[in-house]
C-alpha cells in the first residue's frame, strides 16, 4: 500500500480505496510502521525514483478509515484509541527509520536520509487532523510529527541523543526546515514553533544534534529563533501590570512566581547568530 502511495498509483479507485482504508483502521501493529519505513528508506535510495506528495492521499485515506469504522471523520466523535494509533504510527516510524540509518553498512547517502524523512513529514502532514490534540490540524505536519513523539511512552529521542550520528543530524534539520517554512511563529497552540520551543524533549534533542563548530543550517537558526521568542514572552511577562496584593492579618508564606515552561536551548551555542538577528 505504501509502495503504491509513493509510486502515484491511483488509490480513488473505489476497490484500491476501500481496501487502503481498512488496513488503515488498526495501525498499531508494529509490523505497519515497519513497512511505512523500510519502503520510504528503499525507495529514496534509488537514484531515478521521483517522490510523489502523498499528504492528500493519506488525509484521504485516513478520513475513510474512520468513516468506515465509526461513521464520521469528525476529530471529535472518532475514539482517541483511533488518534493514538495515528501518533503511534509516527513515531515508531520515525523510530525505525533512525535506527535502520544508524545502523546500515554502509551509510546511507544524506540526500537519501533527507528524502525519507521529508516522506515521512509528508505522511505527518496527511495525519495532521487525526492525532490527539485537535489544534494540530490547523498546523503543519511537522507539528503533527513532534507531537507525536512526545506523546509516545518511549522516549527514544534522550536515546539517540546520547551519541548523535549523521542521521539523528539529518532528522532534526529537516524537521527544522519544516518548522521555518511555517510563517506562524506565534506562541499559540497551533503553532509548530510554539511546540517546539515548549518542549523540552524536543529542545534537549535538538540542542544535543547541534553542530557545535559550525553553527550554521536551519537548527541553529531555529534554536536562535526559539530564544529570541523566549526572551520576548518573558519581557512582556514582567511588563504585565501586577495585581493588587491582599492584606492579610497573619504572615503569610511568600510563594516563588511560576517559571517559564518555555524549554531554553543552550545560549551560549546560538550567541553568535543572536547577535546578528538582534
Amino acid at each position: 500500500m505504501f509502495s503504491d502511495l509513493l509510486h502515484g498509483c491511483n488509490t480513488e479507485e473505489p476497490d484500491a480505496e476501500l481496501t487502503c482504508a481498512n488496513l488503515l483502521i488498526d495501525t498499531r501493529w508494529p509490523e505497519v510502521s515497519r513497512a511505512l519505513a523500510d519502503t520510504a528508506c528503499d525507495l529514496c535510495a534509488i537514484d531515478e525514483f521521483a517522490v510523489c506528495p502523498i499528504a492528500h492521499d493519506v488525509a484521504r485515506l485516513v478520513g475513510r478509515a474512520a468513516t468506515i469504522a465509526f461513521g464520521t471523520c469528525r476529530h471529535a466523535a472518532i475514539p482517541s484509541w483511533f488518534l493514538q494509533n495515528c501518533e503511534c504510527l509516527l513515531a515508531a516510524t520515525l523510530h525505525k527509520m533512525l535506527v535502520r540509518f544508524v545502523s546500515a553498512v554502509p551509510v546511507p547517502a544524506e540526500w537519501t536520509r533527507r528524502r525519507a524523512f521529508r516522506v515521512l513529514l509528508d505522511v505527518a502532514e496527511g495525519l495532521r487532523g487525526f492525532v490527539g490534540l485537535s489544534c494540530v490540524g490547523e498546523s503543519t505536519g511537522a507539528h503533527a510529527l513532534m507531537s507525536a513523539v512526545s506523546n509516545s511512552r518511549y522516549d527514544f529521542l534522550a536515546k539517540e541523543a546520547v551519541i548523535v550520528h549523521p542521521a539523528e543530524r539529518t532528522f532534526v534539520n529537516v524537521l527544522a526546515e519544516s518548522i521555518l517554512d511555517d510563517p506562524n511563529r506565534a506562541m499559540e497552540a497551533r503553532s509548530a514553533f510554539c511546540f517546539f520551543a515548549r518542549s523540552e524533549r524536543w529542545s534537549a534533542f535538538a540542542s544535543a544534534c547541534l553542530d557545535r563548530e559550525g553553527l550554521v543550517g536551519p537548527l541553529a537558526q531555529l534554536l536562535a529563533e526559539v530564544v529570541l521568542a523566549t526572551e520576548r514572552v518573558s519581557v512582556v511577562g514582567s511588563a504585565s501590570p501586577k495585581r493588587p496584593t491582599r492584606v492579610h492579618p497573619k504572615a503569610q508564606t511568600p510563594s516563588k512566581p511560576p517559571r517559564s515552561r518555555i524549554a531554553k536551548p543552550a545560549r551560549r551555542l546560538v550567541k553568535p547568530l543572536l547577535e546578528g538577528m538582534r
